[in-house]
């Protein structure tokens, strides 16, 4: 099996330079291949809210095309910029029936508009085996999802189902995640939770080769090298990085460089009209990924 093994920049700490060899599966390798070739890490955030969609998409009375019309003028401006699209499936389930169809139509115009670029569907599932295959099954096979978000609660064998889908399929398992109370249960016990959480996902991907990581990036930096140190091999899908106000920069010099900064409504909502939603979409991604470069080292 192919191994590779991570080189940092000069201004990330050296603490973090692994010799550990990371098993490379097809969706890392789409990562690194994206990553190098648009020098980003940038993950957008596609959660469409219709109460906070800017005027000029469409009449307010028709939801669905406004939805899918906003979306696609933020993914146009941004896929330059973008590795992947991470879409939460709560802001599509919200929307009824028709939402899982809107769900579906921007998966495709992801793949119109630019086919390398990724697409994560945030569904943070996690469930006994049977009902975890009908999951695996509706967003890896029927929704053509590259990867997807997931709960440990209930154990590694109960996420078989969507790991054991194959290296192409990336499985993203919530850690230390974002929101402000997550050390309630993330953070029990000593050690806490999260970093056996850390310690087992390490282990299956020893196994599996396709194992994520979600670490928040509003953690603070010592939590987040507590978990690089117990998952070495392991990319963070890091949240935060936006409107939760999370402090990326000194998050990524503790995570080092296999890490997908993401950010979502302070990309796609701070235009007040459709006429400067791109550009306002284009100038949030360029200075996010401006100043990743300053940090890392694409190579």
């Amino acid at each position: 099996m192919d191994v590779i093994y991570g080189s940092l920049h000069k201004k990330i700490s050296m603490r973090h330079c692994f010799i550990t060899p990371i098993f490379v599966s097809s969706f890392y390798q789409k990562y690194l291949k994206r990553k190098k070739k648009l020098l980003s890490v940038l993950c957008v955030g596609l959660d469409p809210d219709p109460r906070l969609i800017p005027s000029g998409f469409g009449s307010q009375s028709q939801v669905f095309p406004r939805c899918k019309s906003f979306l696609r003028c933020v993914i146009q401006a941004t896929s330059s910029f973008t590795v992947a699209y991470k879409l939460n499936c709560a802001f599509y389930e919200a929307l009824g029936p028709k939402g899982f169809q809107l769900f579906a139509d921007i998966i495709s115009i992801i793949r119109k508009e630019d086919p390398e670029c990724l697409v994560i569907a945030d569904a943070k599932r996690g469930d006994v085996s049977h009902s975890s295959a009908a999951y695996a099954r509706a967003f890896f096979q029927e929704m053509g999802c590259d990867a997807i978000t997931l709960n440990p609660y209930m154990g590694m064998q109960a996420l078989e189902p969507f790991w054991s889908y194959g290296k192409s399929k990336a499985c993203i398992l919530l850690c230390n995640t974002s929101n402000p109370d997550s050390s309630q249960f993330q953070g029990y016990g000593e050690p806490p939770l999260y970093l056996e959480v850390a310690r087992q996902a390490s282990k299956l991907n020893r196994k599996s080769g396709n194992i994520w990581l979600v670490v928040g990036a509003t953690r603070s930096p010592k939590e987040i090298a507590l978990i690089r140190e117990n998952a070495p091999e392991l990319p963070f899908l890091m949240p935060g990085a936006g409107a939760q106000g999370g402090d990326w920069e000194s998050c990524l010099e503790a995570a080092g460089e296999k890490v997908l900064i993401h950010a979502g409504r302070s990309i796609l909502y701070g235009s007040t009209h459709a006429k400067n939603t791109s550009d306002f979409a284009q100038k949030q991604c360029r200075s996010l990924v401006d100043s990743m470069r300053r940090l890392l080292q694409f190579s």
